[in-house]
């Protein structure tokens, strides 16, 4: 049985914001204060970063004269898809436990579809997860978990456990709206190809489809 654990706290600024806390060791560390506002962003305090056009530092989404400040991922030319950030973790979770997690915002004008894959450090995916245009949350996409509100963060805290002879992860997200928590059985090969990256993007979704973005922040990555 997973619980909720320190990285999930009340922010002033952010309602919905995880902070750095609890035990074990800090895989991947993003918060991407230090970019140049419509720039790509540097690469993070742990871990290593990769992304693509349509992907730049942007205001706190809330708040823009704060010093918060978060990314964009933009799907501006539908034929070519959408931006893309990869976040490779500095030490891959195998046979272990660990979480991911982040803040999303999707704004109330975009129609776009925000994928977050969660993949062992060769791409292998162990599961993802889609914030939908209609304001649902679904998982590999068969099951809608939960919905979402749009114009407020939506928190992400994604629990692995490898070390069992059933690999697991225990989601919750939370987003204004009917929260999504469950626990989704992985693959057992899981167990060894483990968790390395993250993958958030907008993913293509034909020429006509509408184009927007959205924005991400704090992403944070631990093994226990």
């Amino acid at each position: 049985m997973f619980h909720l654990n320190s990285h999930w706290r009340l922010s002033l600024a952010l309602p919905l914001v995880f902070a750095l806390g609890g035990c074990g060791t800090t895989v991947y560390l993003d918060k991407f204060n230090q970019g140049a506002l419509a720039q790509p962003p540097p690469q993070p305090e742990i871990g290593t970063s990769a992304s693509t056009q349509n992907v730049f530092v942007a205001p706190h989404p809330q708040q823009p004269g704060s010093a918060d400040r978060w990314l964009k991922i933009a799907r501006t030319v539908a034929k070519e898809g959408g931006g893309q950030y990869t976040a490779t973790l500095s030490q891959s979770i195998v046979e272990q436990k660990g979480s991911f997690d982040f803040v999303a915002f999707m704004p109330s004008s975009s129609r776009v579809t925000l994928t977050a894959f969660f993949e062992s450090s060769q791409g292998i995916p162990l599961l993802h997860i889609d914030l939908m245009p209609d304001g649902n949350i679904r998982l590999d996409d068969l099951k809608i978990i939960g919905t979402y509100a749009r114009d407020k963060p939506v928190a992400f805290l994604v629990n692995f456990n490898l070390q069992t002879g059933t690999p697991r992860a225990t989601i919750h997200i939370r987003g204004g709206a009917k929260d999504a928590n469950v626990t989704h059985r992985l693959d057992s090969q899981a167990r060894t190809r483990g968790v390395g990256r993250v993958r958030i993007f907008a993913p293509f979704e034909g020429i006509n489809a509408p184009n927007g973005d959205f924005l991400v922040n704090d992403i944070i990555a631990t093994i226990q």
